[in-house]
């Protein structure tokens, strides 16, 4: 004991000093330590807000990810919040309510009759409770299509995952009196054309079109004012009947899909066709011309000829 106590008086100054640098790192250590804490509290809240904003983009795009054209905070909010509407009336049962989001072109689609909306499009999709997010494509003439994804679960908690369970689908918000109305089921618009050409005494009116997300359908009368029969196509060569654009690039007719019969065109005839292209889905190019590359006027003869009408 007296040792220790002489060794404390020897040693006074230094063992206090010691101490206090012992303290002040012990002290420094956890400061340090608390700083660190906090550093990583913030981050962790910082991806979350991130990771929130980000679904919360998915939803409310405003630019085209084709075109890079922005769109207005104003519009967007507007278009996506009549998405909202229709994907929250789907969710919760209520298709009738969501069918009346319709234009009436989309609701033709359906042949104007809910019951196909429902069998054809709710209950495939909307099996379950769905979130989604949105992708802007093309504004076109105040229209405004965005592709869609629905996802089985929520976006937060999967990260989107289960790909299997996803829908994809093109919605198109049109004008409609006024009022904004939804084209949905990759269902783009309609488009009144009314063009009439004759060539060779045939008679040919492009009537209207039908845009889909992955093919453009064409209502065609042809009136055939010859003696004799003529052959639209032998339906061989899908580039007989095609679509032209500006740069006379050829979208070909789906000719396996028209029966042999409806392109036989007897003399003093007149029928309707529902001619499909395929041409998929981007306003930046516009279609100019139809051709029918190969009608035979004479087929005893052989004698053909090509009619080009401008739209």
């Amino acid at each position: 004991m007296i040792k220790l106590l002489r060794y404390w008086n020897q040693n006074k100054r230094k063992i206090i000093i010691t101490i206090a640098v012992i303290a002040f790192v012990f002290i420094i250590i956890q400061v340090a330590n608390q700083i660190v804490k906090k550093q990583n509290a913030d981050k962790i809240n910082n991806n979350r807000t991130n990771t929130i904003s980000k679904v919360t983009d998915l939803q409310k795009p405003t630019r085209s990810t084709i075109t890079g054209q922005n769109v207005s905070e104003t519009v967007t909010k507007e278009n996506t919040d009549i998405i909202k509407t229709f994907v929250d009336y789907c969710n919760n049962n209520q298709t009738q309510k969501s069918y009346e989001l319709l234009s009436n072109d989309c609701k033709e689609e359906f042949n104007n009759n809910i019951n196909e909306f429902i069998n054809d499009y709710y209950n495939r999709i909307f099996k379950t409770k769905k979130t989604y997010n949105l992708e802007l494509l093309y504004t076109e003439a105040g229209s405004y299509t965005y592709k869609i994804t629905y996802y089985e679960d929520n976006l937060l908690a999967t990260g989107g995952t289960g790909a299997n369970n996803n829908f994809e689908d093109y919605i198109t918000i049109i004008n409609q009196d006024g009022e904004r109305k939804l084209n949905i089921n990759n269902f783009i618009k309609n488009q009144e054309i009314n063009k009439t050409q004759v060539t060779n005494n045939i008679e040919i009116t492009i009537k209207s079109k039908k845009v889909y997300r992955s093919y453009e359908q064409y209502k065609i009368t042809i009136k055939n004012n010859n003696s004799i029969t003529i052959l639209l196509s032998d339906g061989k060569n899908s580039e007989d009947i095609c679509l032209l654009d500006k740069n006379d690039t050829k979208y070909v007719a789906f000719l396996h899909e028209i029966p042999e019969y409806n392109l036989l065109l007897r003399a003093g005839r007149t029928t309707e066709l529902n001619i499909s292209f395929n041409k998929i889905y981007a306003p930046t190019r516009v279609i100019e011309k139809i051709q029918f590359g190969n009608i035979t006027l004479n087929q005893e003869t052989n004698t053909k000829t090509s009619i080009t009408i401008k739209i």
